[in-house]
């Protein structure tokens, strides 16, 4: 049976700014380096046969802070989604045709993707690719981004119709799930090493 941990990247600025990060690169802040402290102490005495992180800054330094004697491989397929013309703005500021583009993106994000951007379908198959070429056995640790993420659970929880946000994924927060014949997930959104 394959164990996967999956570590959602701590703050950047960004986040709190409400900021489309999707395949930007900002630094992590205060507050984001301090979440990856904290994963440190969390996941400090697990063994990991093998970790992973998207190429993201914002990834790699969360898995350098939280697994410093870990081997890492850097892994493109799990990049964020790409927000395209949206990449930096604030959510909130988008006006005209991009606030329409966001409203239907926000019902269907499966299909639905920002203007140059990708579809949830499109980061779906990058990450079911990275999933297939996993071991079967082990304990394996992937950090990544809450869409990443979010894909990764509805691969094996299906497709939402009509609640396309049904898992909340914070910023340095631990997902577990256990794949075999079947898959049990363990925990989602576990933040108890973050205090609050």
């Amino acid at each position: 049976m394959l164990e996967l941990w999956l570590v959602r990247h701590g703050e950047t600025p960004w986040n709190s700014e409400g900021r489309a990060l999707g395949q930007s690169d900002p630094p992590l802040s205060e507050l984001g380096v301090r979440q990856a402290e904290l994963l440190a102490r969390r996941l400090g005495k697990v063994a990991f046969d093998e970790v992973y992180t998207s190429d993201l800054a914002r990834a790699r330094y969360t898995a350098r802070l939280a697994l410093p004697a870990a081997e890492i491989r850097l892994e493109p397929r799990l990049r964020e989604v790409h927000f395209g013309a949206w990449e930096g703005k604030r959510w909130a500021a988008l006006q005209g045709e991009d606030k329409t583009a966001l409203q239907r993106w926000r019902k269907n994000p499966y299909r639905e993707r920002a203007p140059g951007g990708e579809s949830y379908e499109d980061l779906l198959a990058r990450v079911e690719a990275w999933l297939a070429e996993l071991p079967t056995t082990g304990r394996v640790a992937a950090f990544a981004h809450g869409g990443t993420i979010r894909c990764l659970l509805y691969h094996f929880t299906g497709l939402p119709e009509a609640a396309a946000w049904r898992f909340h994924i914070d910023t340095g927060s631990l997902t577990r799930l256990f794949i075999g014949e079947n898959a049990v997930l363990q925990a989602v959104n576990d933040t108890a090493h973050l205090g609050f």
